[in-house]
């Protein structure tokens, strides 16, 4: 039996080749595997119409991805690629970044690739190559309109890697549509809800004529959501903090659900994180702005949950712990061993699960 307090309970072999360098066309044709317990079937995204009920709500996380990626050029005419982690909407000129260079003088003067008249200044807060820095913007111009000119979507880095494998493009224009959600309002994120990604217009709206609830929550994924574990021991793994909204008419729409006797259906890992981490403050939904650095691992009761949305993760990453606390790691793992057999693809721009939770995880 599996010690579910070790990362190498939770790692796996995946070949390359299933590893989604593009999404699949139309959104909703996105395979879908239905896991509860030991039983699996296979279908198709669009088919949750079918998985959920009249009175039942989905919740899903409605940032839009920034432009957070962007490259400068040193006097000397080297490239530096940089990656902003703050909130970009602020209306601020300096900004926590993470860059790739070579010693640079402190508050050194670059100007943007492609756009010369936007001038920036980096600061090193650390020795190693992509030590946590700063970077400040010279002028008046909202730094977000200034990304939305010369940034690029942060894509993961393994679909990159894939992309260069196989001679593509490593970023297309088509990424600024497919790699975020149809429902993306606000927030600042560095990487996209991917389990929303399935989503259309004309399904929304199919499930909404058949009764089912759709509300938004806000989690601003940060760019801890790509930091693998460090730790073979799970317990010992320092987790990331990200900060979430709740507003008053999802707290409301869920209180509603839950009493009645409806199902709450987290579309993604950031949604089960913050209604769960509700759970623990409040033992309901309540409106308002919160941090969480929640670790959710097996051993958990969920109260606020009742179905999950996921697509499939990397091994060894905190996320496969989150679904196997919520579906059970043997039923997980079985049926991330069946998806490799039938070619499913992974990862962000990969297929889907919509998981029920097991005996352990339900409060």
């Amino acid at each position: 039996m599996s010690d579910l307090n070790l990362k190498s309970s939770y790692e796996f072999d995946l070949p390359a080749e299933q590893i989604a360098r593009h999404p699949r066309e139309p959104r909703d044709s996105a395979r879908l595997m239905v896991v509860d317990g030991m039983h699996r079937e296979d279908k198709v995204f669009r088919d949750i119409v079918d998985l959920v009920s009249e009175g039942d709500c989905i919740v899903v996380n409605d940032v839009r991805v920034r432009k957070a990626r962007f490259f400068v050029r040193r006097a000397t005419g080297g490239i530096v690629e940089v990656l902003l982690t703050d909130d970009m909407t602020l209306p601020k000129r300096r900004f926590s970044c993470l860059y790739r260079a070579g010693h640079l003088a402190p508050g050194e003067t670059l100007c943007a690739v492609g756009d010369p008249s936007v001038k920036v200044h980096l600061y090193r807060n650390g020795e190693s190559r992509e030590a946590l820095c700063e970077v400040e913007f010279e002028g008046e111009e909202p730094v977000i309109e200034i990304l939305d000119r010369i940034g690029q979507l942060p894509l993961p880095p393994y679909i990159v890697k894939q992309r260069k494998t196989h001679g593509d493009a490593e970023y297309e224009a088509t990424d600024a549509q497919t790699y975020q959600t149809v429902y993306a309002q606000g927030g600042s994120a560095v990487a996209a809800p991917t389990a929303g990604l399935h989503f259309t217009p004309e399904l929304i709206a199919e499930l909404k004529s058949r009764g089912v609830g759709f509300e938004h929550l806000r989690l601003d994924v940060g760019v801890g959501t790509f930091r693998p574990m460090q730790t073979e021991r799970i317990d010992a793994h320092v987790m990331h903090t990200e900060h979430y909204c709740i507003s008053e008419q999802l707290a409301r729409t869920v209180a509603q659900t839950r009493a009645r006797g409806g199902r709450v259906i987290a579309v993604g890992t950031t949604v089960v994180r913050s209604l769960e981490d509700q759970y623990d403050r409040f033992g309901e939904l309540r409106a308002g702005e919160y941090d969480t650095n929640i670790f959710i691992k097996p051993g958990r009761k969920f109260g606020i949950i009742d179905r999950m949305v996921t697509n499939f993760h990397l091994p060894g990453s905190t996320l496969i712990v989150l679904v196997s606390a919520f579906a059970g790691h043997e039923a997980i793992m079985a049926a991330y061993r069946d998806a490799i057999e039938k070619g499913y693809m992974f990862y962000s721009y990969g297929d889907a699960m919509i998981l029920s939770p097991c005996s352990e995880a339900k409060a």
